[in-house]
C-alpha cells in the first residue's frame, strides 16, 4: 500500500498557532518533538497522514504512529506491527511525504 500527503506550511503554522501545545501533544510523540522547526513538524505531519492512507488498520490517534530513523538515518514509521518506509521532503511553503508498506 502507498500513501501520499501534501502540507501547505502556512496553514499548518496556523493550526499550530491555534492549537499550541495541545495540538503538538495530540499529533506527535515527545521523541518526535526534539526538532520543532516548522518545516520539520510539517514534514512529520505529512508523513503521519501518508501512513494513515497506506495502513491496513487506521490508527485511533496520530500518536499511535511512531516516526523513527533507522541506523543510516532513513525515516520509517510503525503502527503496532505494521512498518512503513517513508520519504519526507519540504521546499518553500510545502512539505510532502510518501509512505509505503513493503510486501503489501
Amino acid at each position: 500500500m502507498l500513501g501520499v500527503d501534501l502540507v501547505f506550511i502556512p496553514e499548518f503554522q496556523n493550526q499550530l498557532d491555534i492549537g499550541g501545545k495541545t495540538f503538538l501533544q495530540k499529533a506527535f510523540l515527545p521523541t518526535e518533538l526534539s526538532n520543532q522547526d516548522i518545516e520539520h513538524l510539517a514534514g512529520l505531519w505529512a508523513a503521519k497522514e501518508a501512513v494513515v492512507k497506506a495502513a491496513d488498520v487506521v490508527p485511533k490517534k496520530l500518536t499511535d504512529i511512531v516516526i523513527f530513523y533507522d541506523a543510516v538515518g532513513k525515516p520509517k514509521a510503525k503502527i503496532g506491527s505494521q512498518e512503513f518506509t517513508i520519504s519526507i521532503s519540504h521546499h518553500g511553503e510545502y512539505a510532502v511525504a510518501v509512505a509505503y508498506r513493503p510486501g503489501v
